[in-house]
């Protein structure tokens, strides 16, 4: 038996996970149609970056992956063949079951051609007033040209022309324009564009301006009945309008995936940021991975192959509409409750208070926050607070993602323009937010802020907020630690845990590590804060071999552990050592799991869940039992090579007792999950868990939320239930 799993292959059954929420009845129909969604970007993005980067290697002769188990050959064909099973299952089950079900509740999908004649007269009309004016075909005779006008991951139209002159199967492209993909009709046939202007403002979907229109984000109620066609569909249909005097010979809706395999060289002679911009530039006209198209010419698809120099087994073709990632907006039309989860709000922490500042809540016990079943206010109102406060002399933080129109750095921004010294690591090497990040280097620049966003071979990904304030006793530090990024979007998705703290150890750490980050040369360690790539996955192997010794003592030992992914080699050997000398190990991994649990002289004390539910499970978190004297870790960290010895990261205790058993408790429910969690058998499958014969059905996420519901209500902030293990 295989002592561990193959990376890529692990995280395409994490995907197959994701999928299986998809397909389950017991999952409402728009948060099924959100889970196809996430499916099909979470695709995009492997092959753009995992199977761009093996194609390479098979290219350049490398004999096997990265770890060794498996040819780079046989790791494509194994590739191709699960993704096509799973890319298989998603059009059935969107063409066969989401599509059909969602009709019968009103929410009708339908192809132009599908349309009544009223609609059709009202969707020509639609088409040559809002985007003919806009299109820009793409035709020429050289090839490369076109081939490099065709953008990565974006919708095209791409129409096979025939012409009196004798030009056969001549190729026109159209790029979908950027507006909103969904055109909602009007119950009453789309008449309603004859009373009103088309609103193309509304992100995700044009809405009819009338009295019968169908809303969307937080218009008015809506129909009983709504119609819907896609952008890409009516630019199809419509078409021919680009090429009077041409025959159309075959049509497709297609999108590529292009290599974004390719980092920006630390060690080029040019600055950072000008090889990073070359480096965006190169991706635009990278190798094609893969073309998804809609199956509707085979000459159109042999023809698109021969463009991108594809085989057959990078053609993904679907009778089902593609580009499955837009259809999360329309599950956010108004109405149709029925067809989503109840919706859960995000409560306030007790420990905060509703007015004033944050300053002495943090100074009395150190605080964890968990969104997003509490609400992410509090990290926005201590740097708008730093920010506004005159006490407050410097803000020191670290940036990997932040949304697309950041409170934080709004708040930088405005610290910087009162005097206060604000320094920022923006890491630019975070993957497709590099233009983003880029834009706010230059814009925390513009405004006096300090930017360190170079970092030689390694990515900054600690989150950590260090703020100084004078105070009666002299100068004070507030640190902040998260799990997961300075973000108010994802805070309300990704299920995260952060904590503030004045703890003097804590704030000598924090200082220790700006400063190198800053390029300040110091001796000095971080001592409780630990760091990658210098410390932590050392740390890490030595509290798994002290759980060890204690179980050769026949003392206390235990290991649990929650994150994202676990793929080091050295790690997984570890655990494996710890469970052969009867270490018990519980391991609650969302994503990528290389280790195998349940193998006989192996891993027979290893249990390994991945819980996949409304919130993406994003913490880290780390237990010890240390002979009796637990000790408890949150983390930036995944347990995986590129997390602990190519990036900064971070792993720091939670000391606090009250704390520990909020993190007791939710080890108890993620682990007693038989709703939402899947637990790995031995063979390295997965196995869905369903309450037991007499056994209370037990979701970690909805018992959180309860559990936080609780706490909010009774404003007990040293409230928590016993914890179990």
């Amino acid at each position: 038996m295989m002592d561990y799993l193959n990376r890529e292959l692990s995280w395409i059954d994490f995907n197959e996970r994701v999928l299986a929420e998809a397909c389950s009845s017991a999952v409402p129909l728009l948060e099924r149609l959100k889970f196809i969604g996430i499916v099909s970007s979470n695709f995009d993005e492997f092959f753009m970056v995992r199977v761009a980067g093996l194609q390479e290697l098979y290219k350049s002769g490398h004999p096997s992956d990265e770890s060794g188990n498996l040819s780079v050959e046989t790791l494509l064909k194994g590739i191709v063949q699960k993704t096509r099973r799973l890319f298989d299952i998603q059009e059935a089950v969107l063409n066969t079951e989401i599509l059909p079900q969602l009709k019968t509740q009103g929410l009708i999908y339908r192809k132009p051609e599908e349309c009544s004649k009223v609609q059709q007269c009202f969707l020509e009309d639609f088409f040559y007033r809002h985007l003919y004016p806009i299109i820009q075909p793409q035709l020429s005779d050289d090839e490369q040209a076109l081939a490099d006008s065709v953008a990565n991951v974006r919708l095209h139209v791409g129409f096979l022309l025939s012409d009196d002159t004798g030009k056969q199967n001549r190729l026109a492209i159209i790029p979908v324009p950027e507006v909103p993909r969904f055109v909602f009709l009007s119950p009453d046939g789309g008449l309603a564009s004859a009373k009103g202007e088309i609103d193309l403002s509304e992100e995700g979907a044009t809405v009819l301006k009338d009295e019968n229109e169908p809303p969307i984000n937080g218009r008015k109620k809506s129909a009983k009945k709504v119609e819907f066609v896609l952008i890409d569909e009516l630019i199809r249909y419509f078409g021919g309008a680009f090429f009077s005097g041409c025959r159309i010979t075959g049509t497709g809706i297609f999108k590529i995936n292009r290599s974004a395999s390719m980092t920006v060289d630390d060690s080029s002679d040019d600055g950072f940021i000008e090889a990073l911009e070359e480096v965006l530039i190169r991706r635009r006209y990278s190798f094609v991975v893969r073309m998804t198209s809609t199956h509707e010419s085979s000459a159109f698809i042999t023809r698109m192959s021969e463009l991108f120099q594809l085989e057959k087994q990078d053609v993904y073709l679907s009778e089902a509409p593609i580009g499955l990632s837009s259809f999360a907006k329309i599950t956010e039309i108004n109405g149709f409750k029925r067809l989503r989860n109840e919706k859960w709000k995000h409560f306030a922490h007790p420990a905060f208070p509703s007015d004033g500042t944050l300053w002495d809540s943090i100074k009395a016990r150190d605080i964890l926050l968990h969104v997003p079943y509490q609400s992410y206010k509090p990290v926005i109102r201590l740097l708008s607070d730093a920010a506004e406060d005159p006490a407050v002399t410097s803000i020191r933080m670290t940036l990997y993602r932040t949304s697309k129109s950041s409170p934080v750095v709004r708040a930088l921004v405005n610290a910087a323009k009162r005097g206060k010294q604000v320094t920022v690591f923006v890491e630019l090497k975070a993957r497709f937010d590099e233009e983003r990040n880029l834009g706010w280097v230059k814009r925390l620049q513009k405004h006096g802020v300090r930017v360190v966003y170079d970092l030689p071979h390694l990515k900054v990904h600690a989150k950590l907020l260090l703020i100084m304030r004078r105070e009666a006793h002299g100068e004070q530090g507030y640190v902040h630690l998260s799990t997961g990024n300075y973000n108010d979007t994802t805070a309300r998705l990704y299920a995260d845990i952060s904590l503030f703290t004045v703890n003097p150890r804590m704030i000598a750490d924090a200082h220790i590590i700006f400063s190198r980050l800053c390029g300040k040369y110091t001796q000095e360690t971080p001592r409780y804060i630990i760091t990658a790539p210098d410390a932590l996955k050392r740390t890490l192997l030595e509290h798994i071999e002290r759980e060890i010794d204690f179980a050769r003592q026949h003392k206390p030992a235990r290991i649990i552990a929650k994150m994202n992914s676990l793929s080091h080699p050295e790690l997984i050997v570890a655990i494996y050592r710890a469970s052969q000398a009867g270490v018990r190990i519980d391991l609650n991994v969302r994503g990528i799991c290389m280790l195998i649990p349940g193998q006989r002289g192996i891993s027979d004390n290893v249990r390994v869940v991945s819980i996949i539910d409304r919130y993406l499970e994003h913490s880290r978190i780390f237990y010890f039992e240390n002979g009796g004297n637990p000790e408890w870790y949150l983390s930036s960290a995944d347990w995986m090579p590129r997390n602990l010895e190519r990036r900064v990261e971070l792993l720091f205790p939670v000391l606090d007792k009250q704390n520990q058993l909020l993190l007791d408790y939710f080890f108890s429910v993620y682990f007693a999950d038989n709703v939402k969690a899947f637990e790995m058998l031995p063979d390295g499958s997965w196995r869905r868990q369903t309450p037991q014969e007499g056994q209370p059905p037990v979701r970690a996420q909805e018992a959180l939320h309860r559990f936080f519901e609780h706490k909010y209500f009774n404003g007990k902030t040293n409230y928590c239930p016993e914890g179990k293990k």
